[in-house]
């Protein structure tokens, strides 16, 4: 149900008694009135059945058309028995306000994605839209956020990340009916240039970047080099990690930020995930468990003053490692999962079997990284198309010019 009155005295004072707006002569009179006097619009509805509370919008006087069609989408909604109308009240809170509800309300999400989306809020978002209604934001305002970043000097990874928590934050307010739809439809974002700079180490480096580290961390190396793992990823492997006789290797839990366990990225509490093991690792795991034991809870690696292996601490003796390997300044733990994905396709090996073996929540994330690299294929599929081509084809062609 919903009705456009006037809370104003003015049609009562005019027929000179209490008009019973339920009455068609008396609205009309009242309408007739209202027309004419300079007082707001209000619309009066319940999104529900008469069981749910009433609740009220204004309008100011010359805006009547908008007043009507929240009326009309209601009616609508009513007899259709949808509730698609978003409600007013819900969609007068802040960006900021909302944005803040969004983000403390996220189950599951790890702490280095949380910190990233604050960072996305803060730094990106909530200075444009961050004094903004829910209600009030449009597409021109998301379009024109785009352009303003790319003007601050954002890269365009920065502004795809920026795009894609308010375009989850609006259409999260469009599921609680604080929005009839999101502004996020259609927008231009600037374009993510293929990584081509990934510094891929030899086996030889590998092999020496292990050997540098400390004795109970080296076995990290050859996780995230022969299995591609993370490395919050890899200082989580436990006693268990061995499946199926050896072949494969199963994590379920990663070490973040805060030197805390929690579940895999892009996964819930129990999830896991397989990706093969090579029999190089297996034997690097089996020799590191009898040399250094496992911890109280089963993780193979333990850290100096706490349970699990310092970020900081492990960065410090990574970047003596990476010297010792000679291995270029900036080389990072993420360029041995760049190694074994690199390896992995030069062998042919499907990017979308990779895709799922490095826990990627969407192929396309796989492909924006590493699509450069299955080029590759383009070659080796000419190449075998040629030869079968040769060795089928050819004779018999040769042999018809030879008559």
């Amino acid at each position: 149900m919903a009705n456009l009155i006037k809370k104003c005295e003015c049609a009562d004072t005019k027929a000179a008694r209490k008009l019973d707006l339920r009455k068609p002569e008396d609205r009309k009179a009242a309408e007739r009135v209202w027309g004419r006097c300079e007082h707001s619009w209000t619309v009066r509805y319940r999104l529900g059945g008469r069981d749910t509370p009433q609740k009220e919008q204004s309008f100011p006087h010359d805006m009547r058309r908008d007043a009507e069609k929240l009326v009309l989408d209601i009616k609508g909604d009513k007899v259709s028995h949808l509730r698609r109308v978003a409600d007013p009240k819900a969609g007068a809170i802040l960006f900021t306000d909302y944005a803040e509800t969004w983000l403390t309300g996220r189950v599951g999400l790890a702490d280095s994605s949380a910190r990233l989306y604050r960072s996305r809020l803060t730094h990106q978002l909530n200075p444009d839209l961050g004094h903004l209604k829910l209600n009030a934001i449009t597409r021109q305002h998301i379009k024109k956020l785009i352009s303003a970043l790319r003007k601050a000097g954002y890269s365009p990874n920065t502004v795809h990340g920026a795009f894609m928590v308010v375009n989850a934050i609006l259409n999260e307010a469009v599921k609680d009916k604080a929005l009839g739809e999101s502004p996020c439809v259609d927008i231009e974002l600037p374009s993510i240039g293929q990584s081509r700079d990934f510094v891929v180490p030899s086996w030889d480096q590998i092999r020496r970047l292990a050997e540098a580290m400390p004795d109970d961390w080296a076995l990290t190396i050859w996780l995230m080099a022969g299995c591609g793992l993370r490395i919050g990823e890899a200082r989580a492997v436990d006693e268990n990690c061995i499946m199926f006789g050896g072949r494969r290797l199963r994590i379920t839990q990663q070490v973040t930020q805060r030197h805390s366990l929690a579940p895999l990225k892009h996964r819930e509490e129990g999830d896991y995930r397989d990706m093969p093991l090579p029999p190089f690792v297996k034997v690097a795991i089996t020799a590191h468990i009898a040399a250094h034991g496992v911890s109280g809870d089963g993780l193979l690696f333990r850290g100096r003053k706490s349970p699990y292996i310092n970020s900081s601490t492990y960065q410090r003796a990574f970047k003596v490692a990476v010297e010792a390997a000679g291995l270029p300044e900036g080389f990072t733990p993420h360029g041995l999962r760049h190694a074994f994905v690199s390896l992995q396709l030069a062998q042919g090996v499907p990017i979308t079997d990779l895709s799922r073996w490095l826990g990627h929540a969407d192929i396309k994330i796989t492909y924006r990284i590493y699509g450069h690299m299955v080029e590759e294929a383009w070659d080796r599929a000419t190449e075998a198309m040629e030869a079968s081509y040769r060795a089928s084809i050819s004779p018999h062609v040769e042999s018809a010019a030879a008559c």
